[in-house]
């Protein structure tokens, strides 16, 4: 089921709210949905882009197991049965995360959220990075990533993680950030399994999931989801730079 298609869902049970007055992607959209959770909420009107946001998705176990139509004691085992029983997303070629691609990025025009007053800039959160490695392939995981320019974002590697370990080997490491996505992806990133292994497929061992290969690196990327950023990953002394991004 694509983040559409869930959302459609939560409507159709009257479990989503709607927000139409307009509202600033600069601390308002955070304590709003701070005040409302667990519920689920999509603001349709921002002040400082023309995307909505959407969210309060998945801020319970009950929520996150309504969506697979399982009791909450069900989720480990879930979750365990995918990563055991790994299986290839099916490739696509005409997706919708593609159906709109800017070849010249500004994020000043996503609703990158500021959070919390002290933070340095807009973070990304809930982006999930996808990236290659010559010997270990395809690796998907969270991290957050801060904007400091139109096309530039400093983002936070925990030491240790596989993507710390393609980063200290390659110096540099092209990757596809996936921003909205379903949550059996969003589970799967969140995994932490061996080296080696890509978490898409104990996605799609889940819920099916279609893939395609980006437009300008050599990884796979969620066919469904809302927006995808492509650039690279530097180390740079203490300093991680994502440049020359793009959305669908």
């Amino acid at each position: 089921m694509s983040l559409r298609n869930h959302i459609n869902k939560l409507e159709g049970n009257s479990e989503i709210t709607r927000i139409s007055e307009p509202v600033s992607k600069t601390y308002q959209i955070a304590a709003i949905l701070n005040q409302l959770e667990p519920t689920p909420a999509i603001f349709e009107n921002v002040n400082e882009s023309s995307f909505q946001v959407v969210g309060n998705l998945s801020c319970t176990k009950q929520s996150f197991a309504d969506y697979f139509g399982i009791p909450t004691s069900k989720i480990i085992p879930m979750l365990t049965n995918a990563i055991e029983n790994r299986s290839q997303c099916e490739v696509v070629s005409q997706p919708a995360c593609q159906e709109v691609v800017n070849m010249e990025p500004d994020l000043d025009q996503l609703p990158v959220l500021r959070h919390c007053e002290g933070d340095g800039g807009n973070y990304i959160s809930s982006g999930i990075f996808i990236a290659n490695h010559p010997k270990f392939g395809q690796n998907i995981d969270f991290h957050r990533c801060m904007q400091i320019s139109k096309t530039e974002m400093a983002v936070r590697i925990v030491r240790s993680r596989n993507f710390d370990t393609f980063l200290q080997d390659l110096k540099e490491v092209d990757v596809a950030i996936c921003i909205g996505n379903s949550p059996n992806v969003m589970a799967a990133a969140a995994t932490s399994v061996s080296i080696g292994i890509d978490e898409l497929e104990i996605a799609n061992a889940m819920e099916p999931v279609k893939v395609v290969r980006a437009k300008t690196v050599d990884v796979y990327v969620p066919a469904e989801a809302e927006f995808i950023l492509e650039g690279t990953v530097y180390l740079c002394g203490f300093k991680l730079l994502v440049q020359q991004c793009f959305y669908f």
